[in-house]
This record gives C-alpha cells, structure tokens and sequence, in this order.
C-alpha cells in the first residue's frame, strides 16, 4: 500500500498503482469505527466513493495489472449492487480472453443477482457448452456450480421440469456445503410453485443446516 502510494505521490497519472491504494481505502471503508480508527493509525487511508474511483481507473488504464482490476471491479459493482456495471466489464473481459469459461458463469450470476433470469440462462447455456468441449481442468465444485446457476435461472423462468433435472444434477456433484445449500434453496422454491409445503420445509431446512455450516449468510437468510 505504502509502495503504491508512493508511486501515485510521484506521478499521479500512473493509475494502475491505484489499485492496491483503491483497493484498501475501500475495504477500510466498510470495517466497523474502532477498525477503521486502527487502519488509520497504521497509515491505511479510507473512503468508499474515492477508492472505488482509484479501481475504476486503474481498470480502465492500460497495464499489465489491467485484468485484475477489471476482476475487482466485477465483485466490487456485485457487493454494491451495481450490476449493468458488472456486467458491462464482465463483457469485455469476454471479449479479451473469448476461451476463459468462467466469465460466462459469472456472466450467469451476476444477471440472477439483477433479476434478469433469461440473460442468466443465455449465459450459462453458452458457458456449459464451452465446458463441454474444454479439455482444460475443472475446479473442485465448478460443475455443481454450474448446475446450480442455471437450475436457479430455470426456477425464475418457471420451467419447473428443466429446473429440477439441473438441480439434482448438480447435488450429485462435489462442491462446498454452501452451493449444495443453495441448491436445497432452488428446490424447496420448486415445492413451493408446486404446493407442495412439508417438501418445501425439508428443502429450505437442508439449505440452512448446509449454508450455515459453510457460513454462507446471504444463503442462510433466503432460506428463512
């Protein structure tokens, strides 16, 4: 941070050292009083607007930490529930590295988060389709993921049947406690649009024992 700092104190017009600076001043900005007061005093600088801006240009400045900066901004613009935002980098990162797969599930979920469930579904379809013919690794948990996504897009779009294939699919999968337990959220809204209550119950309380051994919070809550 001291580093970065120093830089931008020397030549202002390097915004890619805004970043890191931009980066704790708004990671500073969201901690409790006493925390921030104790950031200060060991020289961190706070403010949300002002280190959200220093992410916004070092995204924008042309760099060899460009890439990254465009991937804080996506989880930046979701946390403050600005998701054209996310969306609009989440897009041009898509143009820049066309193979990267992931980008099409972040895609996907970033368009559930903004209530937009057929450009989800548009999204993750494409994605599973690359995955399909990508030789390449997968991450521990990456495919229950991705039926997750598109299985929570499906129950927004009301296509109950395609919707519990994906599910149950994707509970069959690896993956952390937490996607499992958002999965159980997904089909306990299926019993729901079904009627069917005492299964509804068994789900949603599924998704808090699992979410909540995983800490998922937000999880947690859409389950209650």
């Amino acid at each position: 941070y001291a580093e970065h700092q120093r830089v931008l104190d020397l030549d202002p017009t390097r915004r890619d050292a805004g970043l890191t600076v931009g980066l704790y001043r708004y990671a500073v900005s969201s901690l409790s009083l006493p925390t921030r007061m104790m950031a200060r005093l060991a020289g961190f600088g706070g403010g949300r607007e002002r280190g959200l801006r220093m992410v916004e240009e070092a995204a924008a400045y042309p760099s060899e930490i460009q890439t990254n900066a465009r991937f804080t901004l996506v989880v930046i613009y979701n946390r403050e529930a600005r998701f054209d935002d996310a969306l609009r980098v989440i897009g041009e990162l898509q143009r820049d590295y066309p193979r990267n797969r992931l980008l099409w599930l972040h895609g996907g979920s970033t368009a559930l988060r903004a209530g937009r469930p057929a450009i989800a579904r548009q999204s993750i379809e494409h994605g599973l389709t690359m995955l399909a013919g990508d030789p390449r690794p997968r991450a521990f948990g990456e495919l229950a993921r991705w039926g997750y996504y598109h299985g929570a897009a499906l129950v927004a779009l009301r296509e109950a049947d395609a919707a519990r294939r994906a599910l149950d699919a994707a509970l069959r999968d690896p993956a952390r406690d937490w996607v499992h337990g958002r999965i159980h959220t997904e089909l306990g809204k299926l019993a729901d649009l079904a009627a069917d209550r005492p299964r509804a119950l068994e789900e949603y309380r599924a998704a808090l024992r699992l979410c909540g051994q995983d800490e998922d919070a937000e999880c947690v809550e859409a389950a209650r």
